[in-house]
């Protein structure tokens, strides 16, 4: 009898036990519930925030750094899929990781800015994002997943970082716009069907390395990538510089270049010219004229300035020299140095 109620105490004991881990896991499962805040449905984990989905309710969403007083550290898998008003999407450097197919089919969605920090583009995340025309990719960024960009109709030039070491099946298929990838030499794996030669495409990349031998291999027009550092700093181009091969002179998109000297630039629709706003001086250019107007006064140009991939391109030297700058060029590396300064 005796042994009888020993194994029952036992039984009851072991069912108290059983009782608080099913408590413990219903607290535990009641912590990562579904919960909601503005347009964001979310569940906290480890004091942590995943986003698992965002209403389709407004133009721009901003996704906030902190959730419940937790930080935001992840947006779930088709969080965003299928959005036909979301056009422009900010997210926070907290974030790190955004799951495949996240952003796909998003029909309206034209510029989403993406956290430093974020290791991997997954699988499918922008695919037929229609409507998305040009993305800056952070410098964390190691891979590219299959279909990340597959069929993205308006997406016209795409610049990888360096250190990006993989780009898979159909990343960058279907594009029919796209004309131009900038592939650093950090790359050691394509696909084979991740790009394609159609409609002038074009890729930037050094000599000798998996950048150059794809666009060989696949009969891609390849261009050496021409690299320039203003005061010191790299410049990163959505269109990298190109040679006008007519008059064999490198040109420099205006913008990229200038902007890193705090210029103002602007379009003057009376005369047809772009303005440039410099340390003190004004300046006018024309696509296709030989000259620039530098303080009202004409100036010649070694070559003149043309519109290429949508870019205002200009022989770069022509203008900072003028402007008291140097400029220096390294034919083994293919490299630019800008210099100029108010000093």
């Amino acid at each position: 009898m005796k042994k009888i109620c020993n194994i029952l105490c036992a039984f009851a004991s072991f069912a108290v036990l059983l009782g608080l881990v099913n408590l413990i896991a219903f607290a535990k499962e009641n912590t990562t519930a579904l919960m909601k805040d503005d347009i964001f449905t979310y569940m906290v984990a480890d004091d942590k925030v995943t986003i698992t989905d965002i209403d389709d309710a407004r133009k721009i969403v901003v996704i906030p750094d902190k959730l419940d007083k937790y930080p935001v550290v992840a947006i779930d898998s088709g969080a965003c899929a299928g959005s036909s008003v979301i056009d422009t999407i900010y997210i926070p450097d907290s974030v790190k990781e955004i799951g495949s197919m996240c952003f796909s089919y998003s029909t309206s969605l034209t510029n989403v800015q993406l956290p430093d920090g974020l290791k991997k583009i997954e699988d499918g995340l922008f695919t037929q994002c229609t409507k998305l025309r040009n993305i800056t990719i952070p410098s964390s960024v190691k891979e590219i997943g299959k279909d990340a960009f597959y069929r993205c109709d308006e997406l016209w030039t795409i610049t990888l970082p360096d250190g990006l070491t993989s780009i898979g099946n159909n990343a960058f298929l279907a594009c029919p716009n796209l004309s131009a990838a900038t592939i650093p030499a950090s790359v050691t794996y394509i696909a084979n069907d991740a790009f394609e030669a159609a409609n002038g495409f074009r890729i930037y990349a050094k000599p000798n390395t998996k950048g150059h031998a794809f666009a060989l291999e696949k009969g891609i027009t390849f261009e050496e990538y021409i690299t320039v550092d203003v005061n010191g700093t790299p410049v990163v181009f959505d269109q990298p510089p190109v040679t006008d091969t007519r008059v064999y002179k490198t040109m420099v998109p205006m913008r990229a270049v200038l902007e890193l000297l705090d210029a103002e630039i602007s379009w003057d629709n009376d005369l047809n010219m772009a303005g440039i706003d410099i340390m003190d001086n004004r300046i006018l250019v024309r696509i296709g004229e030989p000259f620039m107007m530098l303080n009202g006064i004409p100036t010649d140009l070694s070559t003149p300035a043309i519109e290429f991939n949508l870019r205002t391109m200009l022989p770069i030297r022509d203008i900072i020299e003028k402007i008291g700058g140097e400029v220096q060029w390294n034919e083994d590396t293919k490299h630019i140095d800008v210099t100029c300064t108010n000093d």
